[in-house]
């Protein structure tokens, strides 16, 4: 065999090599993460937030379920309406599975509240005959804020907060999906 057809099929086998080992490499690398940011990749927890007004009993905020994974840091926001101006409930919240079923809550609650500005005689009576646009709110500020980590056998936590007369019932429910 001369040398030409010896280096064509030479290449011909490295480029195959090449083209084999690359896309083996891609699938087996230790360079992928073994668990992404999806998820589905983790044993998933069912998460929700509700607040309740622990003098009424009434639901401020009403319950929103959500799907993560097992550490995933998650957001609830909610602006509520008050007879005073406006409430922000926020809160940021990370669960993990625990040993024999128990399940770990990491939350840091912020309770942040915007007041009407002052309102004149003539500008509340137009505005109660609904002759002028609604009072507009003044800066928002922080009223409450909480932060713990807690470990729970059962699906719901619950964490009393005091912002100014009121009092709430932060409600955490969480679910393990695992199989």
């Amino acid at each position: 065999m001369s040398a030409r057809p010896r280096l064509a099929l030479g290449l011909l086998l490295g480029s195959l090599v090449t083209l084999a080992t690359s896309s083996a490499d891609a699938a087996d690398s230790l360079s992928i993460p073994l668990f992404s940011d999806r998820s589905e990749s983790l044993w998933p927890i069912e998460v929700a937030m509700e607040v309740v007004d622990v003098e009424t009993g009434l639901v401020v905020v009403p319950r929103r379920d959500l799907i993560v994974a097992d550490g995933q840091h998650t957001t609830f926001s909610e602006v509520v309406a008050t007879p005073r101006g406006q409430r922000a409930f926020e809160l940021a919240l990370t669960v993990r599975h625990h040993a024999e079923g128990a399940i770990e809550f990491e939350y840091d609650l912020a309770v942040r509240e915007a007041v009407f500005e002052d309102l004149t005689w003539s500008d509340y009576l137009l505005n109660r005959l609904a002759l002028a646009p609604r009072p507009g709110v003044g800066p928002i500020g922080l009223a409450a804020a909480r932060a713990d980590i807690v470990e729970t056998k059962q699906e719901t936590l619950q964490e009393q907060v005091r912002v100014g007369d009121d009092r709430y019932e932060i409600r955490l429910h969480a679910r393990s999906l695992r199989g």
